[in-house]
């Protein structure tokens, strides 16, 4: 796994190169999949935590019943929450315990759980990339992204090797706030970063698609 926004960066709008807007979103559509492979992105409404993992019965992705293998993960992953909770009960500053149920709600694709222990545990850990990185893409899910983006100009800031932020913020400026040269730019560092990376094929060429589209 891996502040709020003073001033958010104003939307680009569709007008601004209606000629190429549909071969626009046809090349951002080419990102979608390395898009859900970092970012873990899920845009529905987040399911609360009683639904999510206390075990209601129901599927958290399909919303019918669980199967029993469903059912056993569901419950295993219940028991893991109690369990660290108990640790933070017993001592608050356990930056790993707050980290481990950060984690946790992640995966379950519950960011309002998340961000309240990533939060947590940059209380005592501030300044952790790895926590800021997954704190931003939180915050996206919650459609703050300007936060979000702000989050990884701290985590880039302290470690320009982060080449997850990069791709991160890339995917932010370019699919919720419409600013494609600076989601270019991110993705460059990306790439330097990761030339021979599974996904570098794919985020080249939207770069180069959008470089011939935008205006110079």
């Amino acid at each position: 796994m891996t502040e709020q926004m003073e001033n958010r960066p104003a939307v680009t709008s569709p007008s601004s190169f209606p000629a190429n807007r549909y071969i626009l979103i046809a090349v951002l559509a080419l990102v979608a999949v390395v898009t859900i492979v970092l970012l873990k992105s899920n845009m529905e409404r987040p399911k609360s935590a009683e639904d999510r993992i206390s075990g209601t019965g129901e599927s958290a992705d399909m919303g019918g019943p669980m199967d029993s293998g469903s059912a056993s993960i569901m419950a295993d992953v219940a028991r893991q929450v109690g369990h660290i909770k108990d640790i933070l009960a017993k001592d608050s500053t356990n930056v790993d315990a707050w980290v481990a149920l950060g984690n946790l709600y992640f995966d379950a694709r519950m960011p309002e759980d998340a961000v309240k222990y990533y939060e947590g545990a940059l209380r005592f850990k501030p300044g952790d990339v790895n926590i800021m990185t997954d704190l931003a893409t939180m915050k996206r899910e919650l459609k703050q992204p300007g936060d979000a983006i702000e989050l990884l100009k701290k985590v880039v800031a302290t470690d320009s090797t982060m080449a997850q932020a990069w791709f991160n913020m890339g995917v932010i400026y370019s699919f919720d706030l419409g600013l494609q040269k600076e989601a270019i730019g991110a993705w460059k560092h990306f790439l330097a970063l990761n030339p021979a990376s599974e996904h570098s094929e794919a985020v080249q060429h939207v770069i180069d698609s959008l470089e011939r589209i935008l205006p110079k």
